[in-house]
């Protein structure tokens, strides 16, 4: 549903208010046939709704449903995880956030929803759920090709664009999940996944130049490597899980996964829940206010 960059773009920029095709083409700089595709796919599986606001010519807003508002918090750790780790800071995306719940300013930050602890990787155990079923695929979904080459022209808003490189992308998600749970080596991910040799090992050489994972050598003759998850890898992990709530809540044919998450400290099945870091109350739209570098406020979600 939003796996590849102009979706991921298309979110972000319903989530700053901008709601028309001429809005999403100018920001985004996605082509428009490209535009047309996904704004239909997301109404098609109920992330955005159209919304007539001029009968003669017709035209149309997209806004976001309730299951569109759900990517909240999702939305919120992307654009935390932008902000620590992307090599430049774009004037358009938001610099602070302030939480109006507890009157500060704050980070969000996901937590377990039982013990309201912060979530790290090291801290989730997981066992395999023997009655899983895999859902039946969406037969409207087409396989996406990586968007990189085809970026449309010069768009107004650049804000979000490293996160969108290492996250929206059919495979290298996948890649992510598999070093989440220990796999680093080339065949170990080529077994497990079933990807192409050469898909791998683009998304390999992306994600060591970004910084996403190390290369190690463990075996000099002949040369092989194993791929461990960086600082700057690890702090993704609490993106997956954000998204993987979401998945469980909206998702009626995915109400169930192939694993066990728990959180170990409290001992409790984990559900993530993304909070506030000065108060730990669960963030809510309209309770954010987003402060930009020219240090005009815009509150969340008209």
């Amino acid at each position: 549903m939003i796996g590849d960059r102009w979706t991921v773009l298309i979110i972000r920029d319903a989530f700053l208010g901008r709601t028309t095709f001429g809005e999403f083409r100018d920001h985004t700089g996605a082509p428009r046939s490209t535009l047309v595709n996904r704004l239909d796919k997301l109404v098609f599986n109920g992330i955005l709704y159209k919304n007539p606001y001029n009968y003669t010519p017709l035209r149309f807003e997209y806004r976001l449903t309730d299951k569109g508002r759900a990517l909240y918090p999702w939305a919120l750790l992307i654009w935390d995880w932008d902000r620590k780790w992307a090599d430049t800071a774009e004037d358009q995306l938001p610099q602070r956030i302030y939480h109006k719940g507890c009157d500060s300013w704050m980070r969000p930050v996901a937590a377990c929803a039982h013990c309201k602890e912060p979530l790290a990787l090291r801290d989730i155990g997981h066992s395999v759920n023997h009655d899983y079923t895999a859902p039946t695929a969406n037969t409207r979904s087409k396989r996406l090709t990586r968007a990189r080459s085809n970026r449309g022209g010069a768009p107004a808003d650049k804000s979000l664009w490293h996160v969108t490189d290492v996250i929206a992308d059919r495979w290298t998600p996948q890649i992510l999940a598999a070093c989440f749970f220990g796999i680093g080596r080339y065949d170990d991910f080529r077994r497990k996944l079933g990807i192409a040799t050469n898909i791998l090992s683009d998304r390999l050489k992306q994600l060591v130049e970004t910084g996403i994972l190390v290369r190690n050598s463990y075996q000099e003759s002949p040369p092989r490597y194993r791929y461990e998850l960086t600082e700057k890898g690890e702090a993704l992990y609490p993106i997956t899980l954000a998204l993987q709530q979401w998945v469980l809540e909206w998702i009626p044919q995915a109400n169930t996964l192939p694993i066990h998450l728990k959180h170990t400290p409290c001992g409790k099945t984990l559900t993530t829940a993304v909070v506030c870091n000065v108060c730990s109350e669960p963030l809510k739209a309209h309770e954010v206010r987003f402060v930009f570098r020219d240090d005009k406020s815009r509150d969340n979600i008209k």
